[in-house]
């Protein structure tokens, strides 16, 4: 089981924990994963391309399948917030079954879909506006989950502490999420890069594209629980640091 530390680390230090941490859970959480790729590849599947369609015609099909994509929305925030709250159990010492963790998914639907309505939509303000305000809250504002799952804060309390936590840090925290999201995108194109190279004389276009998108995709959510880790283990360490405001500079990089 994970041992949370009493100090705040270094940058290395939790990459280094995330990872084994990420090792540690991965077994654990295995189904909930699966379940969040086949999720993934049905949808995908299911869903026309829009990119082949007129706008009229794109515009009546998401008319069309809004139930479907609503319910998609509904189920893997329920998916994701069971792999979030059985990683944040195990870190605090209260590990639990994949199906209780679901139960906890189910029972915060309503404050994590809200505030991630409401993250969406400020940071997608943001960077219509001027692009950085978008980027500040976009890392400001992504602890609202650890806080509504293990806080009980609400929807609009959670962004609002969120960003109070990270300002100080802004520029660590910045740096430190984003290493698994360009680690995951690096392994992603990878990966289908690999798959063009090897199936682009044996398949259609379509069938090679379609390979390549479920490929990243497939890669995309195997390594999620990796972003969570960090964005858990970062969390902690933010709050230890509000508790010791002198260690900014200390523990900034190894």
């Amino acid at each position: 089981m994970y041992k949370l530390p009493t100090q705040p680390q270094l940058l290395t230090k939790i990459l280094e924990d995330s990872v084994k941490l990420f090792i540690f859970v991965m077994p654990k959480i295995l189904p909930l994963v699966l379940a969040d790729v086949v999720l993934s590849y049905l949808f995908h599947l299911v869903m026309p391309d829009l990119n082949s369609l007129e706008y009229t015609v794109i515009i009546t099909t998401m008319m069309d399948s809004f139930i479907y994509a609503f319910l998609y929305m509904l189920i893997t925030l329920v998916l994701h917030t069971a792999i979030f709250y059985r990683i944040g159990a195990m870190i605090n010492q209260f590990d639990m079954g994949n199906l209780e963790a679901l139960s906890q998914g189910i029972k915060k639907l309503g404050p994590i879909f809200l505030a991630t309505g409401f993250y969406t939509f400020l940071v997608g303000m943001g960077l219509m506006a001027f692009v950085i305000p978008g980027a500040i809250l976009a890392i400001s504002l992504r602890f609202f989950t650890p806080l509504i799952l293990f806080e009980d804060a609400t929807a609009i309390d959670s962004l609002q502490r969120s960003h109070k936590l990270v300002w100080d840090n802004w520029l660590r925290t910045a740096i430190i999420l984003s290493i698994p999201l360009s680690f995951t995108m690096f392994i992603g194109l990878t990966f289908s890069g690999l798959v063009e190279e090897l199936f682009t004389t044996t398949f259609a276009k379509e069938q090679v594209e379609l390979l390549m998108q479920l490929t990243y995709l497939t890669i995309d959510k195997l390594l999620t629980p990796f972003f969570y880790a960090i964005i858990l283990l970062q969390y902690y360490d933010l709050k230890r640091r509000t508790q010791t405001p002198d260690s900014g500079n200390k523990y900034f990089i190894a």
